[in-house]
């Protein structure tokens, strides 16, 4: 019976607490370099600890056949640890949400808890009966619901995410929601245990590891795309054969800005350029920032696309600095570096046309 129950044990943990100590050392080892997104995912990784320790105590209960209040407590916290970790999460998929909608998402959370602490004082919720089987009240199903609330929020994250042209997290979210779904009904259906925890723990990995990738694919300082995931999707339109225009943007008088005012200020330039273009280009556009104050947009080609470039311009004649702008067309039977050299010489034939005021498009 021992051998038994010492086998179930180590079946229960191994998944989850192999990929909890990898996350771990993982965080451990890129705190340096991601100090927030560190602290982001501290947080459900902490509710995780504490959810395996909760469901191994609740399994031993169960083995003992006990009906105290600790079993009771027990099975509280687990209710309202698996709540909170999906609340943690969520702020993660909302990290650019107001405050104000990342205190109103923690409501059904905090509802969850003072229901839930009934089954201290009554029966609405869950008690024990005398052969150790949970008997459920009218109020048993609210962990579930609030399970689905906080389910279908990461699907409108997710859903944010795409519009917001971070499509692939978005999927990562999506996945990781069906997968806990799935997990859920497996352990119902076949009266397993185990198997939810590991999920979760395998989301949360995995979540944090594209996030973890995508730091290195952006420019700290402006938050656009780098050098690097500017020629790694220059390979993907290649191998595509995707015709694609080429915006060439130069923000004008960096040097002076330097020089006069400090790098400081050039940085608070180069930022504002950033911000500026990304607000000028459609939300399926890549911008890149591949030099000092040099930026990059790529598109496919569509109906509209072409005016991008005159659009840009029209609203740099009231943007607090002046820029440059070139476009190329390129597709399949120009040479990318040809089609880039375009945009670039056409971008410098702005800038010399400009002289301090801005150039026709």
């Amino acid at each position: 019976m021992y051998n038994e129950f010492l086998q179930e044990l180590v079946q229960l943990n191994f998944l989850p607490l192999g990929i909890v100590l990898f996350l771990v050392i993982f965080l451990q080892f890129n705190h340096t370099y991601e100090a927030r997104l560190t602290r982001q995912f501290t947080v459900p990784l902490a509710f995780l600890v504490w959810l395996v320790i909760v469901d191994n105590i609740d399994y031993y209960l169960i083995n003992d056949n006990s009906t105290s209040l600790v079993r009771v407590a027990i099975s509280f916290l687990g209710y309202n640890i698996r709540i909170f970790l999906m609340y943690s999460l969520v702020l993660i998929a909302a990290r650019s949400a107001s405050r104000r909608e990342k205190i109103f998402t923690m409501i059904p959370a905090i509802l969850n808890l003072c229901i839930t602490s009934l089954a201290f004082f009554t029966k609405l919720v869950f008690w024990y009966a005398p052969d150790a089987s949970i008997m459920r009240g009218p109020l048993a199903y609210t962990p579930h619901v609030i399970s689905l609330v906080y389910s279908l929020l990461l699907f409108w994250h997710a859903y944010r995410l795409r519009q917001q042209g971070k499509a692939q997290e978005g999927i990562i979210i999506s996945v990781a929601v069906v997968l806990c779904l799935a997990g859920t009904f497996v352990e119902m259906a076949f009266q397993l245990r185990g198997i939810l925890i590991g999920v979760i723990a395998m989301n949360v990995t995995f979540y944090y590891l594209y996030i973890h990738i995508e730091y290195f694919k952006v420019d700290i300082l402006t938050g656009t795309l780098n050098r690097l995931s500017f020629y790694a999707d220059i390979e993907m339109y290649k191998q595509r054969k995707t015709s694609v225009y080429i915006l060439s943007v130069d923000l004008n008088g960096l040097k002076q800005i330097n020089d006069t005012y400090g790098h400081a200020k050039g940085d608070e330039a180069i930022k504002y350029a950033a911000k500026f273009i990304r607000e000028a280009i459609p939300s399926h556009a890549r911008l890149y920032r591949i030099g000092g104050d040099e930026f990059v947009v790529l598109f496919p080609k569509d109906g509209s696309s072409y005016s991008i470039s005159t659009e840009l311009m029209k609203r740099a004649q009231h943007a607090e600095y002046s820029f440059a702008v070139g476009e190329a067309l390129w597709d399949s039977s120009t040479p990318f570096e040809k089609a880039y050299a375009e945009a670039d010489r056409q971008m410098y034939a702005c800038k010399k046309k400009q002289k301090g005021a801005h150039c026709e498009s």
